[in-house]
């Protein structure tokens, strides 16, 4: 990390002065810790932050947030084309009442709303890839859906990625992607690391709604995120049964839930899998602590999926665990060398079950936890992520006219 990006850090961006910066996330914007670690250190800069995001059942239209302002916009109705350019109209109008001089899009879905209004303001955006958009995983999208999908998203990144003021990606391989592909001005990772907190208070998963139900002294394996295909639960849940004693904490929510239960049942080991509410991300470490096994055991079944470095990889490392995980090189990469966790083929329930065995049997495992800490402490914590980021906005708000003078 170099100097003058710790001193932005810490004392703000001259050139932030009342730089006005709107992000779009296409979601609720309730637990997205990434957008919320970057509107919260944009604003610890200097810059005016406004998140916009999707609407929904009970949450509020506007709200102040860590020195940044939420906005969120209603659904449109109507046949579902309509109801897609009315939807983006709707983006565009909320992003342009906030009078932005820097745009900012999460993901390709929030791209298109961004470049127009840029293109309109004459302002820079950046294109903040959270996932390698045209690598998705087809889930349960018909043939002819995921076609159309894939070509619209595609004839949207032509058009409007080589225009952007920078793209940021939360991994090196898919930064590299998008740079190869768009050439655009600037392109750097990211990571999506959290931040670390050494006075945060321990907290046990077992006080969670659920936990109560985990058998006090059990070696707790501990999964973090959306109970979804592809997230390596169904490897895990077969994986069970070979791993006697040890219990299955599934901190999170999605829609494979149910399938999950039934998949437990069938197996025999229902009564050792529990089933957690999330929590907020600031408290996500401190619980993750109280377990044994870190979990992630992403399934290569897309690009996006094997370029990934999910965030619950460097939570587990905060928590001090060790990490059970796909055999990815740019996981392995962090792991391996460091000794703060095994790798292995996510597909494989008897080699996932091996692992996992013989990391609960090695008398080091609590050693390699306090390893993985001391890492994250000094490589994967979110201020070096923030620094680049906040370098990367200085450039941006360098090429920006300044406002005159009151």
């Amino acid at each position: 990390m170099s100097s003058p990006s710790a001193a932005t850090q810490l004392t703000g961006d001259p050139a932030a002065a009342r730089r006005r910066v709107t992000m779009l996330v296409r979601n609720r914007f309730t637990h997205d810790s990434r957008v919320e670690k970057e509107a919260r250190t944009l604003a610890r800069a200097g810059y005016q932050v406004t998140v916009v995001a999707d609407g929904g059942p009970g949450l509020p239209a506007r709200e102040a947030r860590d020195g940044y302002a939420v906005v969120r916009v209603p659904f449109a109705s109507g046949p579902p084309v309509a109801r897609f350019f009315r939807r983006r109209a709707l983006l565009e109008a909320a992003v342009a009442a906030t009078e932005p001089e820097v745009l900012h899009a999460h993901d390709t879905n929030a791209l298109e709303p961004v470049a127009r209004v840029a293109e309109r303001l004459g302002v820079p955006f950046v294109l903040d890839a959270h996932e390698l958009w045209l690598g998705q995983t087809r889930r349960q999208r018909g043939p002819a859906y995921w076609a159309a999908y894939l070509a619209y998203w595609a004839l949207v990144e032509r058009r409007y990625l080589s225009r952007a003021a920078a793209v940021v990606a939360a991994t090196d391989p898919i930064c590299r992607i998008l740079e190869r592909r768009y050439h655009p001005p600037v392109a750097r990772t990211v990571l999506n690391l959290p931040e670390l907190h050494p006075e945060a208070p321990a907290r046990d998963l077992r006080s969670l709604p659920g936990g109560s139900a985990i058998t006090h002294g059990a070696p707790i394996l501990l999964y973090l995120g959306g109970i979804q295909e592809g997230r390596g639960l169904e490897q895990i849940v077969d994986a069970l049964p070979d791993i006697p004693d040890a219990e299955l904490a599934l901190l999170g929510s999605g829609p494979s839930a149910t399938a999950i239960r039934a998949r437990a049942q069938a197996r025999g080991v229902i009564g050792r899998i529990h089933l957690l509410e999330p929590v907020p991300p600031a408290e996500v470490v401190s619980y993750a602590a109280s377990a044994t096994i870190g979990l992630s055991l992403i399934q290569p079944v897309s690009a996006s999926y094997r370029y990934s470095l999910p965030n619950k990889l460097f939570e587990y490392l905060a928590a001090g665990i060790p990490v059970v995980a796909s055999d990815f090189p740019q996981v392995r990469e962090i792991l391996v060398p460091n000794d703060a966790g095994r790798v292995v083929d996510p597909r494989d329930p008897a080699r996932i079950a091996a692992t996992i065995r013989d990391l609960l049997a090695d008398p080091a495992l609590r050693a390699m936890g306090r390893r993985g800490r001391r890492l994250a402490e000094s490589r994967f914590e979110w201020s070096a992520s923030a620094a680049t980021l906040l370098e990367v906005y200085a450039g941006i708000s360098g090429a920006v006219q300044p406002d005159p003078p009151a």
